[in-house]
């Protein structure tokens, strides 16, 4: 028994890995749609549920038979706890007694796994969402049931008979586990609290990541492009440019020329004028510093480096302020500046301290 369960978690679990992958990009363009941002709370919980329901769907439903006998057996239990019965039965015809054989024997450890099934699910619903212990019941039983319906029409119809034998004891224990898991839940300290919508939100005159990436686009093409056309490729040429149009430009008008076309500008912290300093360490942590480490390093150099290096620019600059109220990356945090919209703002007007 415990063998097939672990085929059908590793089963689950890649299903899992498969449809995580599928629904990344929807779902980071889901969470920007409504919050601004991607609420690292919120995905976090999502994916959790995604991994859980799919792995407790496996551990349910296979494995699906290659064949399948419809004999005109009832699968059909209605007898609340039959699975006591048929415990003592089996014990008895064994010669078995006590504790020790009670919980080792197969409808106990059974009916233990139902109910363990479901205890995630109660953690989850009154941890992260709030919910009390009757909606946990209510939401524990019509999954429940949803299941056991399932079961007993043959997958739906996909099958001509049921295979598995729909039971009023796994709803029993399936709803006891989720109130279980709501008991449970105060000590759950790995599983978050979903905020609510208004803490989840970036503020409005914030410049999100696509957008700053968009303008980053503008701004590489025109690197390419102006070096590819003038300077014949020179590497060093590149960092010139590259200096000129992401560090110079900013110093003086604020704007690079992707930030120009998508209409925000490079500002303190608290949104007034960046001077030269701040945006050359922001500049030296960001892309220009990765434009000059790949002129200035030689070839041999270590793999490892060139990864480190590479993996510091983007994960700092576009992965970091992704799951940031203030969108701000750590080129950004460390030089004390930020993003902020043109569109209606004095060019040294302070603005607000935006959340984190």
């Amino acid at each position: 028994m415990l063998s097939s369960y672990l085929e059908s978690i590793r089963t689950g679990f890649a299903a899992f890995v498969g449809v995580g992958v599928l629904v990344l990009l929807p779902l980071i363009a889901l969470h920007y749609h409504r919050f601004g941002r991607v609420e690292p709370r919120r995905a976090v919980v999502l994916y959790g549920l995604l991994a859980y329901g799919l792995v407790a769907l496996a551990l349910i439903f296979l494995p699906f038979p290659s064949s399948l006998v419809c004999d005109g057996e009832t699968m059909l239990s209605t007898r609340p706890f039959q699975w006591v019965t048929d415990m003592r039965h089996n014990l008895a015809a064994n010669g078995r007694s006590g504790l020790g054989a009670v919980v080792t024997s197969t409808a106990f450890l059974q009916q233990a796994f139902n109910v363990a099934l479901f205890v995630p699910l109660g953690v989850v619903l009154r941890k992260s969402y709030g919910r009390g212990a009757f909606a946990v019941v209510a939401i524990g039983l019509g999954i429940s049931l949803a299941v056991e319906v399932v079961q007993y029409t043959g997958n739906l119809g996909v099958y001509p008979c049921p295979y598995r034998i729909a039971d009023v004891d796994d709803l029993i224990s399936n709803t006891t586990g989720a109130l279980v898991g709501w008991m449970l839940a105060p000590v759950a300290l790995v599983v978050p609290a979903v905020p609510h919508p208004d803490a989840s939100t970036a503020p409005p005159h914030t410049v999100t990541v696509p957008r700053r990436f968009a303008a980053l686009m503008v701004d590489v093409v025109i690197l390419i492009v102006g070096t590819h056309l003038v300077f014949g490729d020179n590497l060093w040429w590149l960092v010139a440019l590259t200096v000129a149009i992401r560090v110079v430009l900013p110093s003086a008008t604020g704007r690079t020329p992707g930030g120009w076309l998508l209409r925000y500008r490079l500002g303190r912290a608290d949104g007034g004028r960046a001077n030269p300093p701040r945006v050359f360490l922001r500049e030296l942590l960001g892309v220009t510093g990765l434009v000059t480490y790949a002129a200035v390093a030689p070839s041999e150099w270590w793999f490892a480096l060139d990864l480190c290096v590479l993996a510091f620019v983007v994960l700092g600059a576009f992965a970091v302020p992704v799951f940031r109220r203030d969108q701000r990356g750590w080129p950004d945090l460390l030089a004390g500046t930020r993003a902020v919209p043109a569109a209606g703002r004095s060019r040294t007007a302070p603005l607000a301290p935006v959340p984190r």
